[in-house]
């Protein structure tokens, strides 16, 4: 039997933050209405408008979704490519996008209240520091997930 060693990226499943801003998203409201509606009519399918934002994203990772100084929500991720096309922003415009996120639609839920990012900086320590709001952030230590869900239900509940 020979023994293959694998090649290029690690491809094991992390927990990740996709900051959104007011270009985007003009208020909070805004970005989670657009995630338990349009994300959820559009089967999961998530538009980067910036390949580099995002190296690698496998299967089975899970995103929070940030806005400002909170986490609003999250989704496990289905698949991830670094491919283009056009999609439409929030305003209605085309605009071209350099990869795309398709998220287990019944995997999108918001939290209630959010949490906020001093909250999850208890959780995950110094590292890593996760105080630029534009930042995509990883999270490989899959320890911090269960306390963080946790957290979620002791401060109010899912939707």
């Amino acid at each position: 039997m020979t023994n293959k060693i694998a090649r290029g990226p690690l491809t094991v499943p992390h927990i990740r933050i996709f900051p959104h801003h007011v270009k985007g998203f003009p208020s909070r409201d805004s970005l989670t209405t657009w995630l338990m509606t349009c994300l959820k009519a559009r089967d999961g399918e998530y538009h980067l408008w910036s390949a580099n934002s995002v190296a690698e994203l496998p299967a089975g990772s899970v995103v929070l979704f940030r806005y400002a100084n909170e986490l609003v929500g999250e989704a496990v991720v289905k698949r991830y490519v670094r491919e283009g096309g056009v999609g439409r922003s929030l305003s209605g415009e085309e605009e071209p996008y350099e990869a795309c996120v398709w998220f287990t639609t019944g995997s999108i839920r918001l939290f209630a209240p959010p949490i906020t990012i001093e909250e999850v900086k208890t959780l995950i320590g110094e590292s890593p520091d996760i105080k630029v709001e534009r930042g995509y952030y990883i999270i490989r230590d899959w320890s911090v997930y269960p306390k963080l869900l946790a957290l979620v239900a002791q401060k109010g509940s899912f939707l």
